[in-house]
């Protein structure tokens, strides 16, 4: 069995582990890359919990068509990624996104064709400090996948569950993953940017009222939106059980003055939200927050 994977950064630090650790079978794992990153990966490798991995790297035409490929970029480098799948794509192909929000799938699809897509969630407590990846070991960090409206589901379904039986990633299948697709994109527009634009931990909800009361207006605005496309959630808002000095990934990217995943997070719930004449004022003013802060971690307002 072929197993590509898309993007070696935080998130994709875990698959490289969790593959370069499993018993050497017929499996044959490849991080698939191009430019800059095909180099850098080639020459020193991916340090991950504290060990240094040389996965085999390979262009995408070199890899050529894989059984079972894992896209775990960064949001706003999801359309520059995806040109990179079609040499990977085979008639069987099936191709996993871990990437947060609810629209990656659909851009993918739009490149490769929707019955190569099947659609996932991570939830994993991982950084990047440096040239390290690091991901929490005692966090149930877990993939959630599930077939949605496409033929041969079954086939495909099996097809995953074969690619990481003997490694110790933990997938599992979602018995309706547009719900738990849901539930984490509103986790993470209700706890991952309040704290980003504050510039503090996890803290803000369990020991600020008034950031508590910031994640229920986001979480309600998304529960509304998702329930146009046919998702329930509950009215009670979710909060990641972590420590409370929790950094989540907008807050990274702020802290490293890096661009943040804002545009994919917020903008296709911007537009659903525009399309369905709903107004969204706590999602419309947390996305132009962090994009003030982007600019000024850019020097725009150096004077």
């Amino acid at each position: 069995m072929k197993v590509a994977l898309i993007g070696a950064g935080a998130v994709g630090g875990y698959f490289i582990w969790g593959m370069e650790n499993a018993p050497k079978n017929d499996r044959q794992f490849t991080v698939v890359a191009d430019g800059s990153r095909l180099n850098r990966l080639t020459e020193k490798g991916i340090k991950v919990n504290g060990n240094l991995y040389h996965p085999s790297v390979a262009t995408p035409e070199e890899a050529g068509p894989q059984d079972v490929i894992i896209f775990a970029v960064k949001g706003n480098a999801t359309a520059e990624a995806a040109r990179m799948l079609p040499p990977l794509i085979g008639d069987d192909t099936v191709v996993l996104s871990m990437l947060n929000g609810a629209d990656s799938e659909e851009i993918i699809a739009d490149v490769i064709g929707r019955e190569h897509v099947l659609h996932s969630i991570i939830m994993i407590a991982s950084r990047r400090f440096d040239d390290e990846i690091v991901f929490d070991s005692t966090y149930n960090t877990t993939v959630y996948y599930g077939a949605v409206d496409i033929p041969n589901a079954g086939k495909k379904l099996k097809m995953v569950e074969g690619a990481v039986s003997d490694t110790q990633l933990h997938f599992v299948k979602s018995n309706d993953i547009m719900f738990d697709i849901w539930t984490k994109y509103a986790k993470n527009i209700s706890n991952n940017l309040p704290q980003a634009v504050l510039g503090v931990p996890a803290a803000l909800y369990t020991r600020s009222e008034h950031g508590l009361f910031l994640a229920k207006k986001l979480w309600a605005e998304v529960r509304a939106l998702a329930h146009i496309r046919g998702v329930d959630l509950p009215e009670e808002v979710g909060i990641y059980e972590c420590a409370d000095s929790s950094r989540y990934s907008t807050l990274q990217d702020l802290d490293a003055k890096r661009t943040t995943e804002i545009e994919s997070l917020c903008g296709y719930l911007l537009d659903m939200a525009s399309e369905n004449n709903i107004a969204v004022p706590y999602i419309e003013y947390t996305y132009h927050a962090i994009k003030a802060i982007e600019e000024k971690n850019a020097g725009l307002f150096d004077c």
